[in-house]
């Protein structure tokens, strides 16, 4: 690259070191991930101008298995975005109690009024959101103390300012998490509530892990098992296409279990299995 191009071509520098950070996460080169997001880092003039190589440098961090410097690191970017998670975690009754809340303050709303919701339109909160989501995963496998701390705080931003389309996961996860708490009525109104997003804001991106949570979760406990199939299918094979291997993974997981379950002729099974 020229001598001196951040001083004289700075915008194509920003441009050029995010693109080529993804392009090496995309082969897993993850070191050099890391050494063109800390150049990005420390040369851009602005937050906002980070905020593309530290979502990169996050994924990466995730991908390699690196996943308390993945939540470290998103925690750090939330709080310059205004959105603040406690660096340990409360006492469990203040964390249930803010979950409640938050859960009775949902199923308060119909339906027809949460879909009717502005969308969201404040840059920092949408990209705030963007880092709660991939926080939801990481936290699940490295800190589960933390999930409800985490899906709280994206559903009261999209209380607060919104609905964007990390928001059908923030619910589609709430939905799941109450299956735990054999909560059956409110997981079934909050799942439903997130097909409701993930279909108005044809967030397709996310539809693997909204199916997953939903009828991987709440449905599979209310319905025939076989219901759920299709939907699950469909689940697994989007994935597949929009590059959440992660999510089409848990999908095939849930078809496999809930055939099983469903009493399908075990050859039948078999066949299906052989989709994945």
């Amino acid at each position: 690259f020229l001598d001196h191009h951040w001083e004289q071509h700075y915008d194509l520098s920003i441009q050029l070191y995010s693109l080529y950070a993804e392009a090496e996460y995309s082969i897993c080169n993850f070191k050099e991930v890391g050494r063109v997001a800390g150049i990005i880092i420390q040369s851009a003039k602005s937050f906002q101008e980070r905020q593309r190589a530290y979502a990169t440098f996050i994924k990466s961090l995730g991908v390699e298995n690196k996943l308390e410097d993945a939540i470290q690191l998103t925690f750090s970017v939330l709080s310059q975005l205004d959105v603040h998670l406690p660096s340990t975690p409360p006492d469990k009754s203040v964390v249930m109690n803010d979950w409640m809340d938050m859960t009775r303050t949902l199923q308060k709303v119909s339906y027809a009024e949460f879909l009717n919701f502005k969308e969201m339109s404040d840059t920092n909160k949408i990209a705030a959101m963007k880092f709660l989501h991939s926080l939801i995963l990481y936290t699940y496998f490295a800190k589960q103390e933390y999930v409800p701390i985490v899906i709280t705080r994206s559903v009261q931003l999209t209380l607060q300012h919104g609905l964007c389309k990390e928001s059908c996961v923030a619910l589609a996860s709430c939905s799941y998490f109450l299956c735990g708490y054999q909560d059956f009525k409110g997981a079934e109104y909050i799942g439903g509530l997130s097909i409701g997003i993930l279909e108005k804001l044809k967030a397709q991106e996310y539809l693997s892990q909204v199916y997953a949570c939903t009828y991987g979760g709440i449905f599979g406990w209310i319905r025939n098992f076989r219901l759920n199939l299709e939907n699950l299918l469909l689940g697994y094979q989007t994935g597949m296409q929009t590059g959440d291997v992660q999510h089409a993974m848990f999908n095939a997981a849930f078809y496999i279990k809930l055939s099983f379950s469903s009493g399908l002729n075990l050859r039948e099974v078999e066949r299906n299995i052989e989709k994945f």
